[in-house]
């Protein structure tokens, strides 16, 4: 008689309970609201940190532009008798009384061949157009009427006065004054007149702003160092030699 196998048992398999409500956890109205306080806590502390992480790289953009733009016009001055384009005679090949010589946009267009990019023009801050190029391309191009002066952040400067404290070009930003003092290189021209300066708007950096000197050093400066930097360079009374005579874009 053979021995019967046995067959192999069936692992025990409890049935299946259908989940029920007590077993479920859901948000209380109470931890909802602390849950909404702390993320509203996370966005007060991060977001202006982001903030200022943003505008302060807008402000190292722009300054590195700003170096650009000098390097720029230092390299066109090596062929014109170290001169800017708006001190060199039209017969020379700059733009001194250039019948459109009241828009910065010609000044800086005409040093186009040693600037990388018309992109340098604007600072990313500002609200204006962006060129891609110097052409006349209805879409990019910096020499069209869309762009020119809209395409462009920073002034250009024409200084008279004696001391040390000479802006060569900076962030349009810069509050001026109407001038009648009938400048011949810049003229109809606004003007900051050092001993009243009042520093900067909020249009691009918040009451701060860069300049760039004559040797090429781009500084940084808020409304009060910007005065101290004035101060630091004793000037004469009100007039032609204590401004700084302004080409701005807008």
């Amino acid at each position: 008689m053979t021995k019967r196998e046995s067959s192999p048992s069936l692992p025990n398999f409890e049935p299946l309970r259908a989940c029920s409500a007590a077993s479920t956890h859901a948000f209380t109205r109470a931890e909802l609201l602390v849950a909404l306080a702390v993320l509203t806590l996370l966005a007060a502390v991060v977001l202006p940190a982001l903030a200022h992480d943003r505008a302060r790289s807008a402000r190292i953009i722009c300054a590195n532009n700003l170096r650009q733009i000098s390097a720029g016009f230092q390299l066109w001055g090596n062929d014109h008798g170290d001169q800017p384009p708006w001190e060199t005679a039209l017969t020379d090949g700059g733009t001194k009384l250039h019948p459109l010589g009241v828009n910065a946009w010609l000044h800086f267009s005409w040093i186009s061949n040693e600037l990388n990019s018309a992109r340098v023009l604007l600072c990313s801050s500002d609200s204006g157009r962006l060129a891609d190029d110097f052409s006349l391309n209805s879409v990019g191009g910096y020499l069209h009427a869309n762009y020119r002066n809209n395409a462009t952040s920073y002034f250009l400067s024409h200084a008279f006065n004696g001391g040390q404290f000479v802006m060569f070009a900076g962030d349009r930003n810069l509050i001026t004054e109407l001038s009648g003092s009938g400048c011949t290189v810049f003229p109809q021209v606004n003007s900051v007149f050092l001993n009243v300066l009042e520093g900067w708007n909020t249009n691009l950096h918040n009451q701060a702003g860069n300049i760039v000197r004559l040797d090429g050093r781009v500084n940084q400066y808020s409304n009060e160092e910007l005065r101290s930097a004035v101060r630091l360079d004793p000037i004469g009374d009100r007039g032609d030699r204590s401004a700084i005579h302004i080409l701005k874009p807008r």
